[in-house]
């Protein structure tokens, strides 16, 4: 379908090949085990960050007992990357994992990211290469060379040719730390492509940044040469999958910065041709004949199925899974990709299931009386929820749009519900007034809550919106059905019908 090419905030392409099939790969169980020393069951809140070619980021809390000890398991068919999250101080403890692996880690609770890194200590499998991702973490965090190498705010007043200029600088101070790592601690391969990757990672997230930035002062004329940066991940190998939470973000970029905009050009010059094509077809017809690395093709056109999947749409996927068979070598992806097309059919053709599943994970929770209480006080009416926070830019800059829908359905049987997570109980009933959303029925979730909240309902960021019908079945969810979007008002009438 035509219109589903924009917002091609999809990143994808196709390269056909007579080449068999690698042989399968064994998919294996992970266990991670570990304990958090000195904790109080408050100053340390964990979460699981994890993602493979072919499925969606996942972001899944973690408990820990009294004493601090936890224990989660995921399954993984080859060498990738994850990474432990603790919300309080922000600090990601990353970690690389085979099949059949079992990972030990232990850490002492502690106010800043620097002094929590320098208590991790891993054992069991692959505890050497862990323990020497620590410590690059651990000497980037000293030297200033993540987030903090620069100050966006100053930095992106700049006009593009300084601004490039002081990037590479940044740039070669993080290649400088990294080989005298290499050359004093001398790690494996494994450790070698991960920590040239992750070395690299703000220098890429800042250049990305600026360009995307509306707020600076500087008006920003980018060349359209700028992102050739991203080209820099060429040759791609299987090898270089091991950093892929990193690798995962300049292979969206590379979509978008250096493949869109030249579709985006092919459907301008060929207007009336295209609407004779579907947009799945197209996407893959220009990467067929665009893209050479055959590893790229296979993950730009994973990411776009990806993409389309997590939107709940899967008729492409039905309609090419046969030739995505064909086009997609490595089996990971291709059963990654089954996998989410599983699940987001089973969410469109069976939402009471779907429902009930989330409802179960409420069980015994502190949300389980919030949402029946939603559920109940709204009977027989269509319920739109807008997920957000007081600190979330992109929550209060679709608030005017949601005011709209609000008075554009005050006469159907809709009701607006403002679910507010992690946020500061004062600025929240600010910010409610400041918005003049008076027709919505709004909650407040504390830091408990919302935890419960993202996990029943698998939240990895907001703004999130979620459609209930009046049959209180969840029948869509996402940030796709942002307010006064067409695709929004399509749903919100079929649910009316």
């Amino acid at each position: 379908m035509f219109k589903n090419i924009f917002p091609l905030f999809i990143f994808f392409v196709i390269f056909t090949s007579c080449e068999p099939k690698e042989d399968p790969i064994n998919t294996d169980q992970i266990i991670v085990t570990g304990k958090v020393h000195q904790f109080d069951g408050e100053n340390v809140e964990l979460f699981l960050i994890y993602a493979q070619p072919g499925m969606k980021r996942e972001r899944v809390p973690i408990e820990l007992d009294s004493l601090g000890k936890f224990k989660f398991g995921m399954k993984g068919s080859i060498p990738l990357d994850a990474m432990i999250l603790d919300k309080r101080t922000l600090t990601n403890i990353n970690f690389i994992y085979h099949p059949g692996d079992s990972i030990n880690i232990q850490f002492s609770a502690n106010d800043d990211p620097l002094s929590l890194l320098k208590t991790v200590n891993f054992t069991g499998d692959r505890k050497e290469t862990n323990n020497d991702l620590i410590v690059f973490q651990r000497l980037r965090e000293e030297n200033k060379l993540g987030y903090d190498v620069i100050d966006p705010s100053v930095a992106y007043r700049l006009d593009v040719k300084d601004f490039t200029l002081k990037m590479d600088t940044v740039k070669q101070k993080q290649l400088k730390l990294y080989n005298q790592y290499i050359t004093e601690f001398s790690p494996n391969n494994e450790v070698k492509q991960w920590t040239r990757q992750y070395a690299l990672q703000t220098y890429y997230y800042f250049l990305e940044d600026y360009a995307l930035d509306d707020q600076a002062s500087v008006k920003k004329n980018i060349p359209r040469d700028y992102f050739n940066y991203n080209k820099e991940i060429l040759p791609l190998s299987r090898e270089k999958l091991v950093g892929w939470i990193i690798l995962n973000s300049r292979i969206n970029s590379y979509w978008r910065n250096n493949v869109e905009k030249n579709i985006e050009t092919v459907l301008s010059d060929n207007i009336k041709e295209i609407k004779k094509i579907d947009t799945d077809s197209l996407v893959i017809q220009y990467v067929n004949s665009n893209v050479q690395d055959r590893l790229l093709s296979e993950l730009l056109i994973a990411s776009y199925f990806t993409t389309l999947l997590g939107s709940n749409i899967v008729d492409g996927y039905k309609k090419h899974e046969m030739a995505l068979e064909e086009i997609i070598k490595t089996p990971l992806i291709t059963d990654n990709l089954k996998k989410h097309y599983a699940t987001a059919y089973d969410f469109i053709n069976k939402p009471n299931v779907y429902t009930n599943e989330v409802l179960k994970k409420m069980d015994g929770t502190p949300i389980k009386d919030t949402f029946s209480k939603i559920l109940a006080e709204n009977e027989g009416k269509v319920l739109y929820i807008d997920c957000w926070a007081t600190w979330c830019g992109p929550c209060l800059k679709a608030m005017p749009d949601s005011k709209k829908m609000i008075k554009e359905y005050q006469d159907e049987e809709v009701a607006f519900i403002y679910v507010c997570i992690e946020s500061d109980e004062d600025l929240w009933k600010r910010t409610i007034s400041e918005l003049n959303l008076g027709g919505g029925q709004h909650y407040l979730l504390n830091t408990e809550q919302s935890s419960y909240f993202r996990e029943a309902l698998d939240i990895q960021g907001i703004p999130e919106y979620i459609l209930i019908d009046k049959n209180k079945n969840i029948v869509e969810k996402g940030n796709h059905i942002y307010p006064g979007g067409e695709l929004t008002k399509e749903k919100m009438k079929e649910l009316l019908n």
